[in-house]
């Protein structure tokens, strides 16, 4: 986003803001009592220059004299450490009222994943973003901001019934599946031979030389079960197909490597299993063949493009702060940047040269 924005077309991005910002600032803490800022607009607008123009402290509060408003740094400081509540709800509040002149019938296509971000001088994991995100209008459904106790859960997602949700290996795990398959959604998951346990229709382990066999004789697909304790066990296809030699000579090659750096040694059936390609869905056959299963999976890759463009992009790979509070605060302002973006794109698309009032309705 350009960030003269800020400056110059504030009141524009106010139309897709709440109206009752101030209302929202006084309750959910994020002010006690009006000083020099005078109002939730005023308030969200400084953080919002703090966190999208990447500004320190000093410089959010010279900022902050341009605009009339007065501020010293130990005072921004204290507004951005009480922000995250009312961020949220901003963020909330973009996320459900989306732009739809013609909205798509249909059940959704949500691909669930999850990004590192780390604190300045850190090469680890300090913050986790989850996110869902919908490839049909390249826009967030869900997100959500956790320290790195925070893992990967498909429970995290909100699908509805007939929703086809989506994710890589790391979310491939039997709780997650019986969640989604509860409330009338599908899964369509990269295999994780290590996180979940199949069997077949009478409750034994899976036969995985025979499955292999088959596979590499072009039968691909094979019908499974996801048990779970105290729950009845999921029906799903496992499909499995064999990679060229190169490629598979790549994934050995990388498995050895990461295990190597770990000070391990990859066992006989990891290394046979990383010349294949193993997926895993509960889509009936009569919606999705196998071969459409295997073409829709592509499609997770988009969510990897949409952290690429937020890191490369907006920059929000680069934390300036190690406080909790603050890392929150500059990682919601982000996020709202990237729903305005949303807002915007959506905005253009359904400009009407002849004056057509646009039409905003909650998203699913």
């Amino acid at each position: 986003m350009d960030k003269n924005i800020i400056d110059t077309d504030w009141k524009y991005l106010c139309q897709f803001l709440p109206e009752d910002l101030s209302e929202l600032a006084k309750a959910t803490g994020a002010v006690e009592r009006w000083r020099n800022i005078k109002s939730g607009e005023e308030l969200l607008r400084i953080i919002l220059a703090y966190a999208m123009e990447d500004l320190s402290l000093r410089s959010t509060a010279a900022w902050s004299a341009q605009t009339d408003r007065e501020l010293k740094d130990t005072s921004v400081l204290h507004r951005l450490r009480k922000a995250p509540p009312l961020l949220e709800r901003v963020l909330a509040h973009l996320l459900r009222h989306q732009i739809r002149p013609e909205p798509a019938a249909g059940p959704e296509f949500r691909i669930n994943d999850a990004t590192v971000l780390s604190v300045p001088g850190s090469e680890g994991t300090d913050w986790r973003l989850h996110v869902v995100y919908d490839p049909t209008h390249s826009c967030l459904r869900r997100v959500e901001i956790t320290d790195p106790r925070g893992g990967e859960r498909l429970e995290r997602d909100r699908p509805q019934p007939g929703d086809v949700v989506c994710g890589d290996r790391g979310l491939s795990r039997a709780g997650g599946i019986h969640a989604v398959t509860a409330v009338g959604a599908y899964v369509l998951l990269r295999m994780h031979w290590q996180n979940i346990r199949l069997e077949n229709a009478q409750g034994q382990p899976l036969d995985l030389n025979q499955i292999l066999k088959r596979a590499n004789a072009g039968d691909t697909g094979t019908i499974v079960y996801v048990p779970l304790k105290g729950k009845a066990p999921v029906l799903a296809r496992l499909l499995i197909r064999p990679l060229p030699s190169e490629v598979a000579g790549r994934n050995r090659q990388r498995l050895r490597r990461n295990a190597a750096k770990k000070g391990r040694t990859p066992s006989a059936t990891a290394l046979r299993l990383a010349g294949y390609f193993c997926v895993l869905t509960s889509l009936p056959i009569a919606l999705a063949s196998d071969d459409v299963v295997v073409e829709l999976y592509r499609i997770r890759w988009q969510i990897e493009n949409f952290f690429k463009r937020c890191k490369t992009l907006l920059h929000f790979d680069h934390l300036r702060a190690f406080d909790p509070e603050l890392v929150r605060t500059y990682c919601l302002a982000k996020l709202i940047e990237v729903a305005l973006i949303q807002c915007l794109h959506e905005e253009a698309i359904s400009f009407s040269p002849w004056g057509v009032p646009r039409c905003r309705t909650p998203a699913a």
